[in-house]
């Protein structure tokens, strides 16, 4: 078995956009959308990472507050103490006098220095690796507290550890980790999806042990040479996997070691004739194991082609993360 690391080539969408960012960013903002009414580009809890020379990751809004955040940001950083900024882009003054965004709805977003020691930002890190929901509070002058699992932080307003009182009320967030996926192969259709999947803010995995096929995997966070009826040794199983070797027994090993496994959402390649044949092949306690999990064809009918297969495989993956995440609400 071998294994490497790759480095991300750019930033990655989301959540995971931000907590990538984060690692090159000493002198850092992080932007909170703490409350919203009216349309909204995003929900509550949503972040951005903002540094000196504007915005490094993430999206609160369609690009309509950019530059108002950017320059709240940067004094931020001159003077070291959170700010709160409040946009109503939905009211006609604003149109004929505001931003002229017409973005449509009011928000309140709280800039929170995050300097190299901050609490915060070790938290996010641990989130990173985290299986669980971090669970965020602010105050109304930027003092925190973040709860993971058993970890706890808390800071003040200047972003440093602090054990003060915290005086809100803003109700508290929980900010999901990344998304993980298992690619178990990699087709024609894998570096499309990949970059797909980077940029929605997944973190994924491929596992190619056919030396010819394992450039095509090099989008990915990790690679592993490991054969089919092996699992990569993981600290917390991925949301999702995807069986693509486009070979029958290798879809048919990879599908007997997932079996085992407690990972929520599996899906073959493929029409469904082709699911049936695998799961006939296995034995009758496996196909029990897979059956509530178990999808294929994945995703929705939308072309031939490496491209049309990897837009559909990516959106399987993103309906999954949707269900799961609104099952935890």
């Amino acid at each position: 078995m071998s294994e490497h690391s790759n480095s991300p080539a750019s930033s990655r969408g989301g959540l995971r956009g931000v907590l990538d960012a984060l690692i090159t960013t000493p002198q850092a903002v992080l932007g909170v959308l703490v409350a919203q009414s009216g349309p909204s580009y995003r929900k509550p809890g949503a972040l951005l990472l903002l540094d000196a020379d504007g915005v490094r990751a993430g999206a609160l809004s369609g690009g309509c507050l950019d530059a108002e955040l950017e320059d709240a940001a940067r004094g931020v950083l001159a003077s070291g103490r959170a700010h709160f900024v409040e946009a109503d882009t939905g009211s006609a003054d604003d149109a004929l006098f505001g931003s002229g965004s017409g973005c449509g709805g009011a928000v309140r977003i709280a800039l929170l220095p995050l300097p190299v020691d901050a609490p915060l930002r070790t938290a996010l890190r641990a989130l990173a690796d985290s299986a669980v929901a971090l669970r965020l509070t602010l105050g109304e002058d930027g003092a925190g507290r973040a709860i993971l699992g058993a970890a706890r932080w808390s800071w003040d307003g200047s972003g440093r550890s602090a054990d003060a009182a915290i005086q809100t009320s803003l109700p508290p967030w929980l900010i999901r980790p990344p998304p993980r996926a298992l690619l178990l192969g990699a087709g024609p259709e894998t570096p499309v999806l990949l970059a797909m999947l980077r940029a929605l803010g997944w973190w994924v995995e491929v596992q190619e042990h056919r030396g010819r096929w394992a450039p095509r995997a090099a989008g990915a966070d990790r690679l592993h040479a490991l054969a089919p009826g092996l699992l990569p040794a993981w600290a917390h199983p991925p949301l999702a996997a995807l069986v693509m070797t486009h070979h029958f027994e290798h879809d048919r090993a990879h599908l007997a070691a997932l079996a085992t496994s407690t990972i929520p959402g599996i899906g073959v390649i493929g029409p469904a004739l082709r699911r049936e044949a695998l799961l006939d092949a296995l034995p009758p306690d496996s196909r029990q194991r897979l059956a509530p999990r178990l999808a294929g064809p994945v995703g929705p009918r939308l072309g031939d082609g490496p491209e049309a297969i990897a837009l559909a495989l990516a959106s399987a993956l993103q309906q999954w993360r949707m269900t799961h995440e609104a099952a935890g609400d």
